[in-house]
Order: C-alpha cells, then sequence, then structure tokens
C-alpha cells in the first residue's frame, strides 16, 4: 500500500538547490496487544534533495509524487484550443507577406 501525502515541504538547500521532504499520515497497523486490535504508526519523512540546476527533475517530482498530470487539459476542451492555434498561426503568417 502506498504512503499517504499529509503534506510536502521545499526548502533551498546548502548546494543551491533544494530540498524536498515528504511527510506522510500517520499509518494504522494491527496490534493484538492494544484495545482497539489498531495502534498507529508514525512514518518517517523522506528527503529528497536536487542541485541548483536540476529544477525541473524536482517539479517533476512533486508533481509525480502528487499525481499532477504533465498535461491539463484546457476549459472547453482539446479540439476548441487546436482550432486557436491554428487561428493564431494564420495571423502570424499574414504578417509575415
Amino acid at each position: 500500500m502506498a504512503k499517504a501525502i499529509r503534506r510536502i515541504e521545499v526548502e533551498p538547500a546548502e548546494n543551491g538547490g533544494h530540498t524536498v521532504t515528504h511527510h506522510f499520515k500517520e499509518e494504522k497497523v494491527k496490534d493484538r496487544h492494544s484495545h482497539s486490535g489498531v495502534s498507529v504508526g508514525y512514518v518517517e519523512p523522506e528527503h529528497h534533495v536536487f542541485g541548483k540546476d536540476e529544477g525541473h527533475e524536482m517539479i517533476a517530482h512533486i508533481a509525480n509524487t502528487l499525481s499532477i498530470p504533465k498535461h491539463i487539459p484546457e476549459p472547453g476542451g482539446e479540439k476548441e484550443r487546436e482550432e486557436e492555434i491554428e487561428e493564431e498561426g494564420k495571423s502570424e503568417d499574414e504578417g509575415y507577406k
């Protein structure tokens, strides 16, 4: 089972880059010694260090961790945006004639 993210922190690192820290929600663990049969377990944060030239990798790492898709369709649908791009291209071409 994947660990559930509680929060992510991004801080400047000594190497000129950034440290990304993942804090996780506590996990419930079966415990035959507890009254409820379940105990809550602390999950250690994970630290990831990115260098000063690794900004894109850091952003991709955060997006992947939070399951943010690489491509987010614009309102109105993909077809409408393709038509806008075609119209923009025609206008730019006319300026070069």
